[in-house]
């Protein structure tokens, strides 16, 4: 604690020790005194106590009076020359910083200098004169307070002198960064608004270090930017000014020290521009040939994509001072152009090596002359890089085309035995082949190439389409014939195939032909429709190769076959469990139909019934409608019976109307009961008329 500090808390003791006092007056004789003693009393005593503190105080250091003075005044001197030697280091390590209140300095010295202490205020040395005994010790106290308050000054000019240079210190790194000459990763931070000197030294002085490295960096990078190919014409000029930057970083002057990087940089983009722009464009331009010759379906990716790089970086430049950047790059994709060719030179012997060795017919494939050449060591000798790139686009067209041409004649010989199979399967099966109908790629070559390897056969390249050619034809008869007779019905006959297709009919009660005239020599699938549902359609292949006569047959067909054809459930595994039901409708109603609400979808209730009728013994008809009864045969005979017997006398009629509203328990078509009629006939005298039956 200073000196002053110490007289000052001995003072206010007096003062509050005579306030007590005042106070116990006051209380114990009145307002009165009180007022006197504050009046007169009070100002006794702190004279008198500031008297013997003194006393006291050279009494314990054994000096006189004259000595304490000496000590009061050298211990505010000292404090002083702290404050005078801070300001002075401040001054020397930041020529930029001025301090507004020097003239209180001056003050300072003169009052100390008044009281007998000579002050040095550029050394900060001070020497206590003979006239110093008699100084006043009040007169230190004020001094003391006086360089409180020029510390407290010096402190709060120096923080904003701080604030500022670490604002022009950031604005000057800006204008580098704006410009992509440096990067940084974090912002310069400020002092706190209440930060001491020391931590505002130390913020500046750690700014003024990240600055000389940014900019040093940044000079270094301008002067590597004029060390490419391209040499700058004045380049002595740009290496003053970068000279003058590094010494304007020296002295802490970083936005002089950027300004002459920046006129170094400006002065090398003007003079790089035209090349710069020059050199981009003629990298583009061997990308754009890259892209144009179509190696990239023939070469490795890793080719294409080196390419690629090179191409998204060059398009990403635009400034002049990237013109070596941009040679740098040129050199590599010349250099990866160069090895595509050498990769397609190498492609194409192994993919002409075997259509070498192939048996191929004429006409299907010539060897390029380009085979077997060798073109890198032509290219590596082009100097000019304009030459380098059409003579490079010249060649790498031919030799992708060459590459393209001879691995798909390669691929289609390979595979070829496999798709000449399909390719004769379709000529028979529809007398043509597409491209569309053959599943493999390059299917116009596998055309080609079958139709060079076989005669009788005609291309048209420009569908593609394969068809036969001029072939022999022959008549194909077809007797048809029924298993069984009956009404007449009308058979419908299809033969098809080998681009051949035709519709011919036949109607008989039980046997006729057709003939097919002028059929091409091939395989055919010939398709027969008997016309009734009680005989089962005919698929059959069949081969024309002469005069041929062909017979066919149509079975007649259970009632399950053909209404269970496109049912995919095999109901017999589900029978027992849906038996019982069925059983439960026949007791109940004389017989089932698909009329009927049954224990499964009706898309499967036909091939249900038929089923359950052909497996438990049942009869089972269908109706005209389409509806599926199972009924019993007998049942139906007994009835009619009944009818015969004891419902019709000689020579009366009943209609079928009545007859199955009246005495028919299932709901059979007419066909059935005409059928059994008959078989009654023999031994009742009834017949069936077209509407009615009828008891002669």
């Amino acid at each position: 604690m200073k000196s002053n500090a110490k007289s000052a808390l001995g003072i206010g003791g007096l003062v509050v020790l005579a306030a007590a006092i005042g106070a116990g007056v006051f209380v114990l004789n009145g307002s009165e005194i009180a007022v006197w003693f504050v009046i007169g009393g009070i100002p006794l005593i702190i004279v008198g106590g500031i008297a013997l503190y003194v006393r006291g105080v050279v009494s314990r250091s054994g000096t006189s009076e004259q000595q304490y003075v000496e000590k009061r005044a050298r211990a505010v001197a000292q404090d002083f020359q702290e404050t005078v030697r801070e300001r002075n280091d401040l001054h020397t390590a930041y020529p930029g910083w001025e301090f507004t209140a020097d003239a209180q300095f001056e003050s300072i010295a003169g009052d100390l200098r008044a009281e007998g202490v000579a002050f040095d205020l550029e050394s900060g040395a001070f020497d206590l004169t003979k006239s110093v005994k008699n100084a006043d010790v009040q007169s230190f106290e004020e001094i003391a307070a006086e360089i409180d308050r020029v510390e407290e000054d010096v402190e709060t000019e120096f923080r904003s002198f701080a604030t500022d240079e670490l604002s022009r210190i950031e604005d000057a790194l800006d204008r580098l960064e704006e410009v992509d000459l440096v990067g940084r990763e974090a912002a310069i931070d400020e002092p706190a608004p209440d930060a001491a000197v020391p931590a505002c030294r130390d913020s500046v002085d750690a700014a003024r270090a990240t600055a000389t490295e940014t900019i040093e960096t940044a000079i270094e990078t301008v002067r590597e930017m004029g060390r490419g190919d391209q040499r700058p014409a004045d380049s002595d000029a740009i290496e003053r000014d970068l000279e003058a930057a590094a010494d304007a970083v020296g002295r802490n002057e970083f936005g002089a020290a950027v300004e002459s990087v920046l006129e170094a940089r400006d002065r090398l983009r003007d003079q790089f521009s035209g090349s710069f722009d020059a050199e981009r464009d003629a990298v583009l331009t061997l990308v754009d040939a890259v892209e144009d010759a179509g190696v990239a379906a023939h070469v490795d990716a890793e080719y294409i994509d080196a390419i690629d790089e090179v191409e998204s970086a060059v398009t990403g430049m635009d400034s002049a001072l990237d013109l070596s950047e941009v040679s740098r790059r040129r050199a590599d994709l010349r250099r990866t152009c160069v090895d595509v060719v050498a990769a397609l030179e190498r492609t194409l012997a192994e993919e002409v090596e075997p259509l070498r060795d192939a048996d191929l017919p004429p006409g299907y494939y010539a060897e390029p002359a380009i085979a077997g050449e060798t073109f890198v060591d032509e290219l590596e000798g082009i100097d000019d890089f304009e030459r380098f790139t059409e003579r490079w686009r010249e060649v790498a067209e031919s030799l992708a085309d060459a590459v393209g041409t001879a691995s798909t004649k390669a691929a289609v010989v390979g595979a070829y035995d496999d798709v000449a199979e399909t390719i004769e399967a379709e000529l028979e099966a529809s007398g043509e082949v597409t491209d569309d109908d053959l599943p493999v790629r390059n299917a116009d070559e596998f055309l080609g190439l079958y139709y060079r390897r076989n005669e009788g056969v005609e291309l048209d390249p420009d569908v593609p389409v394969l068809r036969p050619g001029d072939v022999e034809t022959h008549d194909l008869s077809v007797d048809v014939a029924y298993e069984r007779g009956g009404t007449k019905r009308t058979a419908t006959l299809s033969l098809s195939g080998s681009g051949y297709d035709e519709t011919a009919t036949v109607e008989t009660r039980v046997a006729g032909s057709t003939t097919f005239a002028d059929v091409p020599a091939g395989s055919y699938a010939l398709e027969a429709e008997p016309g009734d549902d009680a005989f089962a359609p005919i698929e059959r292949e069949v081969r024309v190769d002469g005069g041929t006569t062909i017979e066919i047959e149509f079975s007649e067909q259970s009632l399950r076959e053909r209404v269970c054809a496109d049912t995919d459930t095999d109901m017999g595994e589900h029978l027992s469990e849906l038996r019982p039901r069925l059983e439960e409708l026949f007791e109940d109603e004389g017989h089932v139909s698909t009329a009927m609400e049954l224990p499964v979808r009706s898309a499967h209730a036909p091939c249900l019934l038929a089923v359950w009728a052909e497996t438990d013994g049942y009869d089972a008809t269908e109706t005209g409608d389409g509806e599926i009864v199972v009924f019993e045969r007998d049942q139906l005979e007994r009835e009619l019976t009944n009818v015969v017997r004891y419902n019709l006398e000689p020579g009366e009629r009943l209609s079928f109307d009545d007859l199955e509203r009246n005495f028919l328990t299932a709901p059979v078509p007419r066909s059935v009961i005409r059928d059994v009629i008959a078989d009654l006939s023999e031994e009742h005298s009834v017949t069936t008329s077209g509407d009615a039956i009828e008891l002669k």
